[in-house]
């Protein structure tokens, strides 16, 4: 996709609207850590050295503004997802989530084929951010995955477990295939750009 200024406008709006934090929002110490941890890939708020930054700040034991990790599998072992990554665990700051859910993302979409929300349990700020990624991102694209029973293609290599899907879709009443659960996720990765020297990158 090209970015143009009118898609940049809007990109920028959207965010203002959503309220997610930015990298220029990011205080001068806190960086962006990526890395293998064990069989997942974490995106993860670091200090200047790499160490993890907590929700507590283990000095002064007040609450840390920035703190949070996103951790995804490279492939789902049960299914083959259409050679996506899938959402595994997330613990992030109020306000902060978005911005490694977008690195994560870029991430993905460099090493696999984009990401797909966890195939089991999704909380309700979690679907928020998969929502808004299907209806107000220009900037991301979706691309819809199958089941486990080759309902919408004869392909088995798009089939992926929907469970969320399905759980999402009960409650809004929508078929499984409408909800944003059901889609794996790809977007360019301008964020990882723009944190530069905030990015510790060991992949």
């Amino acid at each position: 996709m090209k970015l143009t200024e009118s898609i940049l406008k809007q990109l920028i709006n959207e965010v203002l609207e959503e309220g997610m934090k930015t990298v220029s929002e990011l205080p001068e110490d806190v960086y962006v850590k990526v890395f293998h941890n064990r069989r997942r890939i974490t995106v993860m708020f670091s200090d200047r050295n790499g160490d993890r930054l907590r929700e507590f700040d283990p000095k002064t034991s007040k609450e840390s503004p920035v703190w949070g990790a996103v951790n995804f599998l490279e492939k789902d072992k049960r299914r083959p997802c259409d050679q996506s990554a899938v959402i595994a665990f997330t613990d992030v700051a109020d306000g902060w989530g978005p911005l490694l859910y977008d690195i994560a993302m870029e991430v993905a979409t460099m090493r696999s084929n984009g990401l797909a929300p966890d195939r089991f349990i999704v909380s309700d700020d979690a679907y928020s951010v998969w929502d808004y990624y299907l209806n107000k991102r220009a900037d991301v694209q979706s691309h819809q995955l199958d089941d486990e029973r080759n309902t919408l293609t004869p392909d088995e290599g798009d089939n992926c477990g929907q469970q969320s899907a399905r759980d999402a879709g009960k409650d809004s009443y929508q078929k499984w295939n409408e909800t944003p659960l059901s889609k794996r996720y790809t977007k360019e990765p301008t964020t990882i750009k723009a944190l530069g020297k905030k990015l510790i990158w060991e992949l």
